[in-house]
């Protein structure tokens, strides 16, 4: 298997070290606990988001375990002269020197001290066959009257003594051919999985509004009978939109209806038991809402619809190649120039690209120096020292022999709260001022009994000692945290519930940030009040999935942030000010023409800004597109486009990066659109605009240099997104046409 030893959940536990020493012979450690979990003979069912695009379900193990139920010697103990001593185990990392793999825990006693253990497991055969399975310790104490012993799971009388130097080894009979399980077994209804095997769980959950209505909500509607399963079922095949508002749910015509069956199946189970038919409900009265007619806004390119191409002051180089299809979790460079790629995938692995600075891509040399991570969405290279963000863990990784191939995954930090929730990514890295900083999502497939653990949907400070540090709270999936204007923080945070757009947030700390699930149940009876993102970023015209934002460095865009987005596409502008102690900004378009969903974003010592991308069957991805390593440079072109938009007592001052002809200015200036509108947070997945209203200029002045203009707008009320459409033949006094005509404004606060 490769790799071989890999982090993953295994079993419903979330930090597991899966361990293949052939091809039937297997061991994992649970390292939540610091110890050996199971050793079996059969195999591992490697499902779930990096390996199979499925979210319901994580990797299970299979087949027949060598020990029979509690009779594994791995619960660690500690005894001073006789007498039991309380300890706690902690999981320090692991080393791999060739094919041998040597993990290492400490036995932390009450007196500040410790006891290092090294295990070093391993498969042998016998000449006649007879399965061992052997564990070499070296055991390195403070004094000698402390005895360490491993004990049987079931039974606290049964133990070995394990000193330093020291073997237990176990054989075993051999053991039938075990057969890899249905895929369904692991599944708790069978309805799951198709549902897993089509794009159901893109636009709905169990118990909550997305996209599209929650299982709850179906259940609850329709009562489950032939006459409504056939109904749905036609729904299900064909398609459309009407029943729960406008966004139109995929054609399903590869599905049987004996699958559609088992996923309706499925989804009345979530049907109250004393809920009556909605649909028939007399008592319910049909209420009109009255719709606002919005200015026609013209769709092509940059005008009310997504970019297609690279900004044309920057030339596009691609790195990936057929051979080296990255789903790129992480960039960063080491000071040899090599660019690393951290892999979202079922390798989850790290490469080292040489080369990428040069003019010819396919001179790059690509080495894969690290792999078996879970899920590593966050890289820093901090004094010539890796670190890689896991799912679970903040880890170094070190290479010892010099080979550049790293030999030792060692523990920085695994101090916060995790399940086995699929959702529950850790996005990052950051390193500032001695301190690392990641974000956390929330967990999306709790039972309504369970509550989100304290850490989810949090900035957390990290120290190089793994101490850590609680910032903010309420985030739902910040994928991405970057360091931005002033030396700030700043990060990105997708729609969903008590969200009803994307947001561009100003890390502060105490901060809450509106998603309600992570709350207390004190704080659930009083609930704080959200601060305002610093951008708002409207769903499906300007965001859908924003992740990373760096500061640029180059042009006339210099001391702005840009912003990746990985289902909307491309990448994304945002100029900050500060009104009254609190950013505020606007967001343009910026570029497109990359191969797929923009996640991470570099720079490199050749001034040029380094595209990770990635994608995920299912909607996290930009046309079904999944992976792509690019990278784009300035090349001194002007484009003509909006370069910023500053809040005035009076209205807005927007800056161009070319000077307007006033003639022209004043011929198309009636077909300027300008809104705005609010959002409130709620239950329910994402938001309308709220009270949106179109406005006009009183007044418009062009400056004398024709690089600006003020616009005087009366009714403008803090606290709202105004939107700015300029005409679609806007042109510079060069003759040049708009790049992009759209923009974004979030007025938190109107200046003095």
């Amino acid at each position: 298997m490769d790799p071989w030893a890999f982090r993953s959940v295994l079993d419903k536990k979330p930090r597991m070290l899966t361990l293949a020493f052939d091809s039937v012979n297997f061991a994992a450690y649970d390292l939540a606990k610091g110890q050996l979990y199971k050793v079996w003979n059969g195999g591992v069912t490697k499902e779930g988001t990096v390996f199979t695009n499925k979210k319901n379900i994580q990797p299970t193990s299979w087949g027949k375990p060598y020990y029979e139920e509690g009779k594994l010697y791995n619960r660690w103990a500690v005894s001073k002269n006789g007498e039991p001593v309380s300890i706690e185990v902690k999981y320090e990392g692991y080393l791999i020197l060739g094919e041998e793999i040597t993990l290492s825990f400490k036995l932390l006693l009450p007196n500040g001290k410790s006891i290092t253990v090294k295990e070093n497991p391993e498969f042998t055969i016998e000449e006649d066959g007879t399965i061992g399975f052997e564990r070499k310790f070296i055991i390195n104490k403070p004094s000698e009257d402390l005895e360490v012993t491993l004990r049987q799971a079931s039974d606290d009388q049964e133990f070995r003594v394990v000193a330093d130097k020291f073997t237990i080894s176990d054989f075993f009979e051999q053991v039938p051919r075990q057969e890899k399980p249905a895929i369904a077994e692991g599944y708790d209804h069978l309805g799951i999985l198709w549902m897993e095997n089509s794009d159901c769980y893109t636009c709905h959950e169990e118990e909550h509004a997305m996209v599209g209505p929650s299982f709850k909500q179906i259940a609850t509607k329709y009562e489950q009978n032939q006459a409504n399963i056939a109904t749905l079922t036609k729904k299900i095949i064909s398609g459309g939109a009407g029943v729960w508002g406008t966004t139109p749910m995929n054609p399903h015509p590869n599905l049987k209806e004996k699958e559609i069956k088992t996923i309706l199946d499925y989804v009345f189970t979530f049907r109250p038991k004393d809920e009556k038919i909605g649909s028939k409900n007399k008592d319910t009265k049909a209420r009109k809402v009255a719709k606002i007619k919005e200015d026609p806004i013209p769709l092509k390119p940059g005008f009310g619809a997504p970019l297609e191409g690279v900004h044309p002051s920057y030339d596009l180089t691609v790195l990936h190649n057929e051979d080296f299809k990255p789903r790129v979790g992480g960039l960063a460079f080491l000071p040899d120039g090599r660019l690393l790629v951290s892999t979202w995938d079922s390798i989850g692995g790290i490469y080292a690209l040489e080369g990428v600075t040069g003019a010819d891509p396919k001179k790059v040399k690509i080495q894969r120096i690290a792999a078996g991570l879970a899920e590593p969405l966050g890289m820093e290279v901090v004094d010539g020292d890796i670190y890689v963000l896991q799912k679970h863990e903040l880890t170094k990784l070190i290479d010892h022999d010099g080979d550049g191939v790293m030999d030792e995954y060692k523990v920085i930090c695994d101090g916060w709260g995790v399940s086995d929730d699929f959702h529950e990514f850790a996005f990052g890295l950051v390193y500032k001022e001695e301190h690392f900083y990641i974000t956390l999502s929330m967990a999306m497939r709790l039972l309504s009994t369970e509550r989100q653990l304290p850490d989810r949907g949090r900035t957390l400070k990290i120290s190089k000692d793994g101490s850590i540090e609680r910032l903010d709270y309420g985030l739902r999936t910040p994928n991405g945290i970057g360091v931005g204007i002033d030396d700030q923080l700043f990060l990105t945070d997708n729609q969903g519930q008590w969200l009803p757009a994307n947001k561009l947030i100003h890390v502060q700390k105490g901060n809450y940030n509106g998603m309600a699930w992570g709350l207390s149940e004190e704080e659930e009876q009083n609930p704080p009040k959200a601060s305002p993102p610093a951008i708002w970023l409207p769903d499906k015209e300007i965001g859908n999935s924003p992740s990373e934002p760096i500061l640029m460095q180059d042009g006339p865009y210099k001391g702005q942030l840009l912003h990746g987005d990985v289902s909307n596409g491309g990448i994304k502008r945002d100029f900050l000010e500060k009104i009254k102690g609190q950013y505020q900004g606007a967001v343009f378009r910026f570029s497109q023409g990359f191969s797929a969903g923009v996640n991470r974003l570099v720079w490199g010592p050749d001034g040029a800004l380094y595209v990770g991308e990635v994608g995920m069957v299912g909607g996290w991805s930009w046309k079904e597109n999944q992976y792509g390593l690019e990278k784009i440079k300035y090349n001194g072109k002007s484009t003509f486009e909006m370069l910023s938009i500053k809040a005035k007592p009076y209205g807005f001052e927007i800056e161009f990066t070319e000077a307007l002809d006033q003639e022209n200015l004043n011929a198309v200036l009636d077909k300027m659109v300008l809104q705005q509108y609010r959002y409130e947070a709620t239950a329910a997945y994402g938001g309308p605009k709220l009270d949106l209203e179109t406005l006009k200029a009183r007044e418009v002045i062009l400056a004398d240099d024709g690089m600006k203009i003020e616009l005087k707008i009366d009714g403008l009320k803090e606290n709202h997104v105004v939107y700015f459409n300029l005409p679609l033949d806007l042109k510079s006094k060069n003759g040049n046409a708009l790049w992009s005509s759209e923009a974004w404004y979030t007025l938190n606060k109107i200046p003095n």
